[in-house]
């Protein structure tokens, strides 16, 4: 059985079929563009990255550059201010050295002091360390002497032995040596540093300028250490582009 129906004499025709053309890709000068393109894209990405991370690493480096000058000019003025004129040994312009009792140590006797005598008695000397300076004051006159041990509570122990007469009750306290100084490095900038009974430390890096200056009571520049009675510190940094200043007025 012939299960064609097709029509005799009827040619069949097949249903037409799409022809694409022939796709050979990108060309070798075509790819090396796109390359070269890709790698401009990508360099000038990489620049601004490195533009804006170099703005933002300056940016905060100054922010911290205010913060150190700001809270370095603060512990210079809160110790700064318990010296007195008699305390200053020296007043330069990049040098101030003076007496403070900075950490508040202060106690009284609660016996006579006589000559010679190396142990002394007194209310509350624990926590005083050895090697302090401490200042023995009755209300005529005073004695500079040295722990030869730590404090205890009931008593200090001498380097050397009193050698004037004390009345019960006289007031004993720490002589801190405090020294506050300018030190230029190999670049040419300067740390404002501070030593306290031997132990220095820098208080502000990174300084251009820096500078010391003294004033009397009627406001005019005093090289005399009796006559002290304002110090103001002055200092310039180039990274954070500040000048800061602190006017101090010490104890009278």
């Amino acid at each position: 059985m012939n299960c064609n129906n097709s029509v005799p004499g009827q040619i069949q025709q097949s249903h037409p079929r799409m022809v694409f053309p022939d796709q050979s890709g990108f060309t070798l000068i075509e790819l090396m563009l796109s390359l070269s393109i890709g790698a401009a894209v990508l360099a000038a990405t990489l620049e601004i990255f490195t533009v804006a991370k170099t703005h933002a690493d300056k940016h905060f480096a100054a922010v911290r550059q205010q913060q150190d000058m700001r809270l370095g000019l603060e512990v210079f003025e809160q110790e700064v201010r318990l010296a007195t004129p008699e305390s200053i040994q020296t007043a330069d312009r990049d040098r101030m050295l003076f007496h403070a009792n900075l950490g508040g140590l202060r106690t009284t006797t609660t016996g006579v002091l006589l000559p010679g005598q190396s142990v002394i008695a007194v209310q509350d000397g624990s926590g005083w360390g050895v090697g302090k300076t401490i200042m023995i004051c009755s209300s005529i006159k005073c004695e500079s002497h040295r722990l030869a041990r730590g404090g205890q509570r009931s008593q200090l122990t001498l380097v050397e032995p009193v050698e004037s007469t004390f009345p019960a009750g006289v007031s004993v306290e720490v002589r801190n040596r405090v020294l506050y100084y300018a030190k230029r490095d190999e670049t040419g900038t300067s740390q404002l540093m501070r030593m306290v009974d031997g132990g220095a430390s820098v208080v502000i890096g990174g300084l251009q300028n820096l500078q010391l200056s003294y004033w009397d009571e009627a406001a005019k520049r005093t090289d005399t250490a009796s006559n002290i009675k304002r110090v103001v510190v002055e200092i310039y940094s180039e990274q954070s582009r500040r000048r800061m200043l602190r006017d101090v007025a010490i104890q009278s």
